[in-house]
């Protein structure tokens, strides 16, 4: 994935980033449809990425993790106005955890400030802070993991 440019786009890892940071969250939707349906505040939420933002792409490259997150995110958008009519108490939202301190990221880091870089169990706290406090009106967006909107 770093440093992924044109010249190295790879079909196989194209489609597998798509089958990993795409597909689950459709399938789960899927799956869970009608027990959200009778639920008073369904919500699904799913870990995005700020490179999944077509907006906010300022660096280039990483196309097949960018892509994968970006169809991610046009996902989530479409079911949120498809459940807006089936399920109108409920709220779907793409979330993005900041940097978190992980293997994934460690080839990163070094791009990253202490005061950016979190422990996986802080950004879930935020996680689910955030999530308590998701409405209706919320459905459809892209969130920071401190509840800042993240153009799509």
């Amino acid at each position: 994935m770093a440093g992924e440019n044109i010249r190295s786009i790879d079909s196989d890892n194209l489609v597998e980033n798509i089958r990993l940071n795409t597909l689950p969250t459709l399938l789960m939707a899927r799956y869970f449809e009608c027990a959200l349906r009778v639920s008073p505040a369904p919500v699904l939420a799913t870990v995005s990425a700020r490179v999944g933002s077509i907006e906010d792409n300022r660096l280039g490259g990483w196309y097949s993790y960018r892509i994968s997150k970006a169809a991610l995110n046009m996902a989530l958008k479409t079911l949120s106005l498809e459940w807006k009519h089936s399920h109108p108490r409920g709220c779907v939202v793409a979330l993005h955890p900041g940097t978190n301190d992980t293997d994934l990221s460690k080839p990163f880091q070094r791009n990253v400030s202490p005061e950016d870089l979190f422990s996986p169990a802080y950004t879930a706290t935020m996680f689910l802070k955030l999530l308590s406090g998701l409405e209706p009106r919320h459905s459809g967006s892209f969130q920071a993991w401190d509840g800042s909107p993240i153009p799509w």
